[in-house]
């Protein structure tokens, strides 16, 4: 009995070890498969191959959800590419190291640069005092109240930093960039001055030229704003965009340097066609259109037809109303990603010269090209805005609020421009999917409320609606209004009054609002107080339902 319970205690010892070991074993294979990970997103990023580095990160946090290895990367990744993502890491990383004041420090750079200026003040609120008096927070304690427009609060703050950090030039930077935009000239020029003379960092030296630029063309300086702006296109680092920018100001001062630095800029754009799109733009803009085309027809044909010079082209050739031109020229290419834009371009030139079957036949085109992509569909909404092109922007803007509720932008230009054609069917349409889609939107409820009220139809729920925007916000005038109205339906009309007590005289001088108000006085029998109200409604853009409102109330004075 004694040799069976050794034996037992002998075996359950050695499973106890074997468990343990594959415990042990299992942690330090995922420590071992998360630190392999790291390193491989640590050789794509510096090969700048996001797709694998994101890869092997969310590898890395399906192993150790709380990686904060992967979090940083992950924060400087999205950092790097200008995705406000990277916020979203700052913050978790913050949160999971709560006395790491780095991270916090960091979130709040990422916030100040992504001008989320209540993060940011939410980061540095709670750093640790013992860490208040460093000059990381003061600085950036300083450009959170230099974006928060507290000047003389950035400016204390950037004179402690550079106390405790005098030979950092980027606190002196920062701090004279805020004397820079004082009223005083004495102290905007010795701001200058201090700048000119105290920054000789090779990295900070195109920052601190930018902020003087930028200062002097704010002075109308145009000595000083060429003399920097020549500094800056000269640089080997410079940017064809900023060699424009110094013939700009060459141009605005007059100077006898812009007709050289012009002939210069087009011989280097005649190799390349970023360039000449991007010379082509400003010509059109700073001289003519027509201008413009001459010199770029003299481009040699590769370049002419090479993405994205054909666009600045046709644009010179539509304000030129160029139609046969621009079709002779478009003929046969192929603009590859954005053909579709290169049908709508044809269809708009043959509808020019009267040739509705071609240009009919184009736009389908274009609009088969451009099914589904959200994009796509936004560039030709733009385009057929552009052109007057008003029953094609409608169906545009109808199929982008269909597949992408989310573009605000095409709910709110179509909900304009039904408004503007007096189409309230349609409007009701569009309000009901958008509330249907987003019911916490009072705004929308409120109109939708009114439609139905106009119109007569739901009358319950147009009176569940109204009552519902109206309790979020009792003195919002709108959400009166309606509310009102819908009592003045019910023939409730003494409730409709006393609602309406909640519109001041400056709201009542808004036209749409006057409407209503006058309705229902003259429904009241308040004859007076209604005729002068309903006189300034008749001055306003008004649905067809409105204007008989304001009609039938009209003739009961």
């Amino acid at each position: 009995m004694n040799s069976l319970i050794k034996k037992f205690v002998i075996f359950a010892a050695v499973m106890a070890l074997v468990a343990a070991a594959a415990w042990f074993g299992r942690k330090a294979f995922k420590r071992s498969e998360e630190h392999r990970f790291i390193a491989q997103a640590n050789q794509y990023i510096a090969k700048k191959d996001w797709r694998n580095a994101q890869l092997c990160l969310q590898r890395v946090l399906q192993i150790n959800p709380i990686s904060m290895a992967a979090g940083r990367l992950e924060a400087e990744m999205f950092e790097v590419n200008g995705s406000a993502g990277a916020l979203t890491w700052r913050i978790r990383n913050a949160k999971l190291e709560p006395n790491n004041v780095t991270n916090r420090f960091l979130w709040a750079q990422t916030a100040i640069r992504l001008e989320n200026l209540k993060s940011a003040a939410e980061a540095l609120s709670a750093v640790d005092d013992k860490y208040k008096s460093t000059a990381e927070y003061h600085k950036l304690s300083g450009a959170l109240a230099w974006n928060q427009g507290r000047a003389v609060e950035a400016e204390k703050q950037y004179v402690e930093a550079l106390r405790l950090e005098p030979g950092n030039q980027a606190n002196l930077l920062n701090l004279e960039t805020i004397r820079l935009a004082s009223t005083n000239p004495a102290v905007a020029a010795a701001a200058a001055q201090s700048i000119e003379n105290g920054i000789t960092n090779a990295a900070l030296r195109p920052v601190a030229l930018r902020h003087l630029l930028t200062a002097a063309i704010a002075r109308k300086e145009m000595i000083g704003a060429v003399g920097y702006a020549k500094e800056i296109a000269g640089d080997p680092a410079a940017t064809f965009a900023e060699k424009i920018e110094y013939l700009q100001i060459l141009r605005e001062a007059k100077s006898s340097n812009y007709t050289p630095q012009l002939a210069a800029l087009k011989a280097a754009a005649l190799h390349s066609a970023p360039d000449a799109f991007a010379l082509g733009q400003w010509l059109a803009k700073a001289e003519t259109p027509d201008t413009a085309l001459r010199w770029l027809q003299t481009l040699p044909p590769e370049i002419q037809t090479n993405l994205p010079v054909p666009l600045v082209i046709t644009d010179c050739q539509i304000a030129l109303k160029d139609w046969k031109g621009l079709l002779t020229f478009v003929d046969k290419q192929d603009w590859g990603e954005i053909e579709f834009y290169r049908l709508a371009v044809t269809a708009f030139g043959h509808r020019s010269l009267g040739q509705n079957a071609p240009s009919e036949s184009d736009w389908r085109k274009a609009l088969h090209l451009a099914s589904h992509r959200e994009v796509r569909l936004t560039r030709l909404a733009e385009v057929a805005a552009a052109w007057g092109w008003v029953p094609e922007k409608v169906e545009l803007l109808r199929q982008l609020t269909d597949e992408f509720p989310g573009s605000q932008w095409a709910v709110a230009q179509l909900m304009a421009q039904l408004y503007a054609d007096g189409n309230t069917s349609g409007l009701q349409s569009l309000l009901a999917k958008i509330h249907a889609a987003d019911p916490a939107d009072v705004h929308i409820e409120n109109n939708l409320a009114c439609v139905l009220l106009l119109r007569k139809t739901e009358l319950d729920q147009a009176d569940s609606l109204a009552k519902a925007a109206y309790d979020t916000a009792t003195n919002n005038p709108f959400y009166i209004s309606t509310y009102a109205y819908s009592l003045s339906v019910q023939k409730k009309t003494e409730e409709a009054l006393k609602v309406l007590a909640g519109l001041n005289a400056e709201e009542l001088k808004v036209p749409a609002i006057a409407a209503y108000y006058g309705a229902i006085q003259a429904q009241a029998g308040h004859k007076d107080i209604a005729r002068p109200c309903l006189a300034l409604a008749e001055t306003a853009k008004l649905l067809p339902e409105e204007k008989e409102m304001v009609r039938l109330a009209k003739a009961r004075l």
